[in-house]
């Protein structure tokens, strides 16, 4: 932690504080903000302080990514091979990128390929591969390959070693696909990575591979992350370096339930308790996640209404009403936050049901969320009952650019109503918090600054607009990476604006977003990120 005391003088210091205070310098010390003001007044209070020119930059608060998944970035990023629809077209594709890995791989490892949210629409094949077509890949090598965390194809031997055989069967929530005629499985299956024991890498190779994604989160000026391990070695990684003194990202988590903490763990205190004392001013565990369904990227989102040409299924719930209700209450009992991961328009009513059950006056007060809520199905109704709850929806802005056309092509917009309606939940007075549950589909998806300009713009990567009516301005934009995000994950006291006794965690930038066309704001360019009052990224 910095001792001296220093004084950033002569910028556009926007501090996004409730008022929108625009300020020219500040003071830090201890790696806290002292003082804001002009020039003149920071400088008279300076003594022997050292004094930084900011030369007209402008300064804004570190962006808060609060949906994030360190560990799924290094896997796809740093482990696994890239399958994703920039590099291959088909299959057949596909199995050669693999091939070409395993022919060069010790015989017996696993062989990982990462792909995207709904390939199957972008493969020459319309489809995602199956057992089968990873057999051609190597019957030697256990392999597998990723569209998202939800969705995971094993080879036949993969699928011999995780112990997968005619009788294994789901997980709660979770699904083994079939083929409908023979019953064998086809290698696909549905939110049973962590059921199924899926390839862990050793905790020491994942450390260092979130050492170097937190490189590129500061590279893009995120400063905090919500972050979601969602296996014991994730959690560990990230512990092990806020040991090492390697955690730079301050990291509010939310390890999953049951996978990485129980219930019981969480009401007697030991993972936080653990946690909490690393490292508390980079490192704490706000709360923990639970998966009440599956992803609809996967066909396992649990719906009210049939899945389109499958008659009678309606994806799955991993827990009942009264279950999801028993956790809500675990986690208000331990002053933790559940962050419920809801897809479905099911799973959605679920949980707010889950989150009404609290007494009244309980209602906002630990801020629970409901993850994904405010992608779709946001019916009058359904937004009436996010008020009354307290629960902080927790929409993907990044989705626009990537999935949200996915979803209405898979349901259609009469049924999913309109697809990330920012706009009626922000003037409903719902603060939208900016994340980007990155897990590596694109290789910008973590960065801000593009997701920023799809919440105003409304435009996908493929050129279309996406109801134009739900557009933001640029500065909610600009409050959902940083008030908002700091709302959301109960931080509002330490990060989130450029505030007297908050963490001197800043941005400078190549320019003014608020000055910025709103078609500009993906080629924002971060020219340094400061965290505590510390510079650790410069453009170079």
């Amino acid at each position: 932690m910095p001792t001296q005391t220093v004084c950033f003088v002569g910028g556009q210091v926007r501090t996004m504080d409730r008022a929108g205070t625009v300020a020219e310098a500040f003071r830090t010390e201890n790696g806290r903000i002292t003082a804001t003001g002009t020039t003149e007044e920071i400088l008279a209070g300076a003594g022997e302080a050292r004094v930084v020119d900011l030369a007209g930059a402008v300064v804004i608060p570190g962006l808060i990514d609060c949906h994030s998944h360190l560990e799924l970035l290094a896997y796809s990023w740093e482990l696994a091979i890239d399958c994703r629809s920039s590099r291959v077209s088909s299959i057949e594709e596909i199995v050669s990128v693999l091939a070409e890995c395993a022919d060069s791989t010790t015989a017996g490892e696993w062989i990982l390929g990462q792909g995207e949210h709904y390939q199957d629409l972008k493969l020459a094949e319309g489809r995602y591969p199956d057992r089968h077509d990873l057999d051609r890949v190597s019957t030697t090598h256990p392999v597998m390959y990723r569209s998202s965390y939800h969705l995971n194809v094993f080879n036949s031997l993969g699928l011999r070693l995780l112990g997968v055989d005619d009788d294994t069967p789901n997980a709660p929530g979770g699904r083994i696909e079939r083929d409908p005629t023979t019953g064998v499985a086809t290698g696909r299956t549905y939110d049973m990575f962590e059921p199924l024991g899926g390839p862990q890498p050793p905790v020491q190779d994942l450390a260092a591979a979130i050492k170097r994604v937190q490189d590129r989160y500061l590279a893009v000026g995120v400063t905090t992350v919500g972050d979601i391990p969602l296996h014991r070695a994730g959690l560990e990684a990230i512990a092990s370096l806020a040991a090492d003194g390697d955690l730079v990202l301050r990291a509010a988590l939310y390890p999953k339930l049951e996978a990485v903490v129980s219930a019981e763990d969480v009401r007697a205190g030991r993972t936080r308790g653990r946690i909490d004392a690393l490292d508390p001013d980079h490192l704490a565990m706000a709360g923990f996640k639970v998966f009440l369904d599956g992803g609809l990227t996967a066909g396992a989102a649990a719906l009210h209404g049939d899945y389109p040409g499958q008659p009678g299924y309606r994806g799955e719930l991993a827990f009942t009403d009264e279950e999801v209700a028993a956790l809500v209450a675990t986690a208000d009992d331990a002053g933790l936050q559940i962050a419920m991961h809801a897809i479905g328009d099911r799973a959605l009513d679920q949980a707010l049901d889950g989150a009404l059950a609290l007494p009244a006056e309980r209602h906002g007060i630990a801020r629970h969320r409901i993850e994904h809520a405010g992608n779709m199905f946001m019916t009058d109704e359904r937004i009436k009952r996010l008020v009354a709850s307290g629960v902080v929806p927790v929409p993907q802005p990044a989705f626009i650019l990537t999935t949200a056309a996915g979803y209405v092509a898979h349901l259609g917009s009469d049924r999913i109503g309109a697809v990330m309606p920012f706009r009626t939940l922000i003037d409903h007075g719902l603060p939208i918090p900016g994340n980007s549950d990155a897990i590596g589909i694109t290789e910008d998806q973590h960065d801000p600054f593009p997701a920023m300009q799809a919440a105003v713009t409304r435009r996908t990567n493929d050129g279309d607009v996406l109801e134009a009516p739900e557009a933001v301005t640029i500065e909610e934009t600009l409050r959902m990476y940083t008030e908002w995000s700091a709302f959301s994950i109960g931080w509002e006291d330490r990060v989130g604006s450029l505030e007297v006794g908050k963490f001197a965690d800043f941005v400078i930038l190549s320019a003014d977003p608020l000055e910025t066309e709103p078609t500009d704001l993906a080629a924002l360019t971060v020219m340094q990120t400061w965290i505590g009052g510390t510079l650790v990224f410069e453009k170079g």
